[in-house]
């Protein structure tokens, strides 16, 4: 006889429903209008035009309940950060007067950032200064303080280099925390601005603009459907069955 009051079975249970309503809710979500600025430090330009058309993902490739736990534990340690930091004698404004997230809106590129340090304890000025956090866990917190951001995530990285340049924060250097959230240690690190990489990033979505509104694709990042990054990808399928 099934025993439907072991633990593990419960569990499977509940959480199938807490699963199955997160996997709606997120369908039902509205896609995006633009290219978000945090993605410009994707490698495939193919994959970004397929994010901003709005191209379904191939089937299999929507993301679990489980996968959409994960990203808004992103939300609830950002949160902590902020209360954290100002308890710490920083000056960190998240929000506009209206209550309303920083954002930014360049022709069809868009994005919100974390928020900007105005003051804080003198010997980690001058200010202003941008400030993005994460929330990762312990394998992948231990290999970024080994590596740090630009080599070990270049997609944050990006994101850091194009949000200083669209919110005028380029004369001071961004401050990158993120917390593991297995034991919760912070890092943190300094991100000089790039104008070089910045300059690639704009280039990066004007090929994109323009190859979308021509109807055409750009070139495939990879030439293996079979290589690793291409697996991930939401969009291998579509990606390699083009003629």
């Amino acid at each position: 006889m099934i025993d439907f009051n072991s633990k593990s079975l419960l569990s499977d249970r509940i959480n199938h429903y807490i699963d199955t309503a997160q996997e709606i809710e997120d369908s039902l979500q509205p896609g995006r209008e633009y290219l978000g600025g945090s993605r410009l430090g994707v490698e495939c330009e193919r994959a970004l035009q397929y994010e901003f058309l709005k191209v379904p993902v191939d089937p299999g490739k929507h993301f679990p309940g489980r996968v959409l736990r994960i990203f808004s534990r992103g939300h609830w340690v950002e949160a902590a950060m902020v209360g954290w930091l100002r308890n710490a004698g920083f000056g960190l404004i998240t929000e506009k007067r209206d209550g309303g997230q920083f954002g930014y809106k360049v022709d069809k590129e868009a994005g919100h950032c974390d928020g900007v340090f105005v003051s804080g304890p003198a010997e980690f000025g001058p200010w202003p200064r941008l400030w993005e956090c994460k929330g990762i866990g312990e394998k992948y917190f231990k290999q970024l303080v080994e590596n740090r951001l630009k080599k070990e995530y270049p997609v944050y990285y990006a994101q850091t280099q194009i949000y200083m340049r669209r919110f005028n924060l380029t004369a001071n250097p961004a401050l990158f925390s993120a917390v593991c959230v297995n034991t919760m240690a912070i890092y943190w690190e300094p991100v000089p601005f790039d104008s070089q990489f910045a300059d690639s990033l704009e280039a990066k979505a004007k090929r994109i603009f323009q190859a979308c509104a021509a109807g055409e694709l750009l070139p495939r990042m990879y030439h293996d459907s079979d290589f690793f990054k291409c697996r991930f990808c939401s969009w291998q399928a579509t990606c390699w069955g083009e003629k």
